[in-house]
C-alpha cells in the first residue's frame, strides 16, 4: 500500500492513527532515546503528515508521556493479567529447590518470571520507562508501579514475610534488577532460546534471594 493511501485510510481512523504514532514513538525511543524523538520524525515513521501528528500530540513531551503510559499498560498486561491456567510459571521454569513453595510465593514467582521475560524481550524501552519512573515526583501515578508496589506490600504484610520490610525500597531494588539484567543478556545471549533461558535464570535468582533474604519461611525439602 502506498504512503498516500495509508495516510488517507488513517485520516478516517483516528484511533488507528494514534496507535501508529505511538508505535513509531516507541520504536524511536527504544532505538535512539528521547533526545532523538521529535513529532516530525515520528510522523514520518508512522506514515502520517506532521499536521495530523500534532493534532494528537502538541509537543514532544506529550508524546513521550503517552508512550511511557502505554509501556506501563503493556507491563501491567504482561506481568499481572494472567490467562486462565497461567497463574504460576511452569514447574520446569523453577529450579528444583524452588518447586515446593506456598501458593502466595508461587504467585510471586509467576509475576517474577513474566516480568523477567518482558524486560528481556523489550530491553531498551524498559530501561527508558524505568528511568522515567524513577524521576517522577509521584511514581504511584504510574499504573504498573502502583500495582507492583501493592503486590510487594501484600507479600510484606503476609504471614510468610519477615517484619519491618521497607516496601518502597524493596520495590525499587527489584525493578532496577529486572530492567538492567537485559543489558547483560544482550551481551551474552546469541538466540531467542538463550534469552528466554537467561530471563528464567534471573527470575529464579530473584525468587531465591527473596526466600533467603527477607521472607521468614523455610522452603520444604523436595519429596
Amino acid at each position: 500500500m502506498s504512503q498516500t493511501k495509508t495516510r488517507e485510510r488513517r485520516k478516517r481512523d483516528p484511533e488507528g492513527t494514534r496507535v501508529a504514532i505511538l508505535d513509531a514513538a516507541q520504536t524511536i525511543l527504544a532505538e535512539d532515546g528521547a533526545e532523538a524523538l521529535s513529532v516530525s520524525r515520528v510522523a514520518n515513521l508512522a506514515g502520517v503528515n506532521r499536521g495530523t501528528a500534532y493534532q494528537h500530540f502538541l509537543a514532544k513531551e506529550d508524546l513521550i508521556e503517552a508512550t511511557m503510559s502505554r509501556v506501563s499498560h503493556q507491563l501491567l498486561e504482561a506481568v499481572f493479567e494472567e490467562s486462565e491456567g497461567d497463574t504460576y510459571p511452569d514447574v520446569d521454569d523453577l529450579e528444583p529447590d524452588l518447586q515446593h513453595l506456598p501458593d502466595m510465593i508461587k504467585r510471586m514467582a509467576g509475576f517474577t518470571m513474566r516480568m523477567a521475560l518482558y524486560t528481556v524481550e523489550n530491553p531498551d524501552i524498559s530501561r527508558i520507562w524505568l528511568f522515567d519512573l524513577l524521576s517522577k515526583k509521584d511514581p504511584k501515578e504510574d499504573v504498573f508501579y502502583k500495582r507492583f508496589l501493592q503486590a510487594i506490600e501484600r507479600l510484606a504484610n503476609s504471614d510468610v514475610s519477615a517484619p519491618n520490610i521497607d516496601v518502597e525500597a524493596l520495590a525499587v531494588l527489584m525493578l532496577s534488577g529486572f530492567f538492567l539484567w537485559p543489558v547483560w543478556v544482550d551481551s551474552h545471549a546469541k538466540s531467542k532460546k538463550m534469552r528466554k533461558q537467561m530471563a528464567q535464570r534471573f527470575g529464579n535468582e530473584v525468587l531465591r534471594l527473596t526466600l533467603n533474604g527477607f521472607l521468614a519461611v523455610k522452603t520444604p525439602a523436595p519429596v
